[in-house]
């Protein structure tokens, strides 16, 4: 067979050594994706240089030949054979790292610590994430097996005693080289005496003897790949492409996430306030566990996040006692009225998506650490998030201080004001369903007057699918002069029914929003404690008719919520606004004196 390796001198500042260029055959090239790849010689002598080039060649050839065939399959003595080269380059190790440290006591001191820090945290890590010291195990094995022709199966008995034995090595590893750098021994004879008890290699006094005199004599030319060198000598023929490897482990977790945003930006269709709440948590999550490589993220990380939001108290951006301190600042003071349970766990998810992105881009190689970290329900006894109101409530909320904060303020949404509360307690309707309505969703459908929840416009979101539903007009609002109002806009050709709202980064919610949290923290209805909002509205319209025995499947669809049973989920169609208006509509009613609300919408706007 040709010849296909040079001799290349290479030149590093004061000093020179050979190198050994093997041109890889075309019909493999796309095996090992590469035309040809370097092996460093580590001798500076032409004589043994070319020896070792031409005994390399010789090698390399009867690799080509045997992957032209096949993979071989690992055997035991396959596993030992490579045991023998990991306990060949650990002796190396072993003397670079003494060779290396400096003679003074400050110095061996400094390198035991160094050894001893590495212990630990290898041997921590064991015992908490086996599975992560595993996986890199594995990696190196596989490389290894690839680049001499095996088959890797990592579920085989032989692969599996191979990764024990390489950690076990590792383990043992560490000792002695505390024993060497300290002092306490200076034979490595007996390094290599108890490898060969410990996993029966079957080292000759012989074999012991040839690798002492070769370490003092520094004449053991091990080749290793130029540019890899996870130990002082590699003396495997690894087909790799460290550069990019390494570049993709040590991204920082803040840059993949401004590339997770960049994304979901370009591919999903989402709300401006959806992004920024993506990218706060996430931020957030960096405030906690910390900005570092994601190779070096683990389930210490997960775990510590976890906790952390439980802790964390709601508003924390706005509240006077937290704006100003960072988040360690405030997970060391004294939390009375932590996070809901429910929000840490929606915050504990959008992390949890975001590393599933960075999994499925190959930037990470181990699970998903934030799987199984959500808190859960019976771990904190949570009242409900939102409560519903009382009859006296409704009758505090919408009696004499109703009028004088809605029609009779200054604000440019007064109209908006007066009527998204009734739209709200009467239909069950989401703020966000109500400011986006359009005068084309108000309209009679068989002598019903309905409301057509829909986003058949660019400006409109629905939380969910089943969101989607026309509902009955409740007839509280049409006696309040609802349709009055309607027709008046209609007629100065509006097109929104709200159209005095503009849309932001939260859709149109941001002022009534704002306006009904003021107006019920003004009638003494909200605070830290007390969980009421706008919201409440819906929960109380669902309690209303609850309570006045509807069924559930009506509910559901006056609501706006999936279906459970079988038969109206997959075969049934929506309610028609008849049934809807007769069965739910008709049954809400609250002891409120509406009267007192009703004005000529003719003389204020007309």
């Amino acid at each position: 067979m040709q010849n296909t390796n040079y001799l290349i001198k290479r030149t590093d500042r004061n000093y020179f050594s050979y190198q050994s260029k093997f041109n890889i055959p075309v019909s493999l090239q796309n095996y090992f994706g590469r035309k040809s790849f370097k092996i460093s010689l580590k001798s500076g002598n032409y004589k043994d240089s070319k020896r070792l080039s031409l005994y390399l060649n010789d090698i390399v050839n009867q690799i080509y030949k045997e992957l032209r065939v096949g993979n071989k399959k690992l055997t035991f003595e396959e596993v030992k054979s490579i045991l023998k080269i990991e306990v060949d380059k650990s002796v190396l190790h072993i003397q670079h790292i003494e060779t290396g440290t400096g003679t003074t006591e400050s110095q061996v001191l400094q390198s035991l610590q160094h050894i001893t820090k590495e212990e630990t945290q290898f041997k921590r890590t064991l015992e908490d994430e086996r599975k992560k010291i595993e996986n890199k195990v594995d990696r190196e094995m596989s490389k290894i097996l690839k680049s001499i022709g095996f088959e890797v199966d990592k579920r085989s008995l032989e692969f599996k005693t191979l990764r024990k034995r390489i950690i076990e090595l590792k383990l043992l590893r560490f000792s002695h080289k505390k024993d060497f750098v300290s002092g306490k021994q200076t034979d490595l004879n007996k390094f290599l005496e108890e490898c060969d008890n410990k996993f029966r290699l079957g080292i000759s006094f012989e074999e012991v003897m040839d690798k002492k005199n070769a370490f003092a004599r520094n004449t053991h030319l091990q080749p290793v790949i130029e540019n890899y060198a996870p130990e002082p000598i590699q003396p495997y023929l690894v087909e790799k492409n460290d550069e990019v490897d390494e570049l993709v482990e040590t991204i920082l977790i803040s840059k993949l996430i401004d590339e997770y945003i960049d994304t979901v930006e370009r591919q999903k269709d989402l709300r401006e306030k959806t992004i920024i709440e993506y990218r706060n948590t996430l931020g957030l999550m960096i405030q906690i566990i910390g900005d570092f490589p994601i190779n070096q993220l683990s389930q210490k990380h997960g775990r510590l996040l976890s906790t952390s939001l439980e802790i964390l108290p709601p508003r924390r951006k706005t509240d006077g006692r937290y704006k100003d301190k960072s988040v360690k600042q405030i997970l060391k003071m004294d939390i009375d009225n932590p996070m809901d349970t429910r929000t840490v766990n929606k915050l504990i998810q959008r992390c949890s998506t975001w590393l599933n992105w960075v999994i499925r881009k190959g930037y990470y190689e181990d699970g998903n650490i934030f799987h199984g970290k959500s808190i859960p329900s019976n771990k904190r006894k949570d009242k409900p998030t939102r409560e519903l109101f009382s009859n006296e409530q409704l009758k505090l909320i919408f009696g004499k201080n109703y009028l004088n904060s809605t029609l009779n303020s200054t604000s440019p949404c007064k109209f908006v004001f007066y009527w998204v509360g009734i739209l709200g307690l009467f239909h069950g309707l989401r703020l966000q369903e109500i400011l986006q309505l359009h005068m084309k969703d108000i309209y009679p459908l068989n002598k019903v007057w309905v409301i057509d929840i829909n986003e058949d416009t660019k400006d409109k979101k629905l939380k969910t699918r089943n969101s989607k539903r026309i509902i009955p007009l409740h007839q509280t609002l049409i006696d309040l002069g609802f349709l009055d109002y309607y027709h008046i806009l209609e007629k100065k050709g509006k097109e929104r029914l709200f159209h005095e709202l503009s849309l932001g980064r939260d859709g149109y919610t941001k002022n009534p929003s704002r306006f009904f949290n003021d107006y019920l923290r003004k009638l003494d209805l909200k605070s830290a404690t007390k969980k009421y909002d706008f919201h409440s509205f819906r929960h109380t319209c669902n309690n209303s008719l609850i309570q006045k025995d509807v069924i559930e499947e009506h509910r559901n669809d006056y609501l706006g919520w999936e279906q459970t049973g079988m038969s109206k989920k997959v075969y049934g169609k929506p309610f028609e606004p008849s049934i809807l208006k007769k069965r739910c509509s008709n049954v809400i009613s609250f002891p409120i004196n509406w009267k007192d609300l009703k004005v000529d919408w003719r003389l204020i706007i007309g």
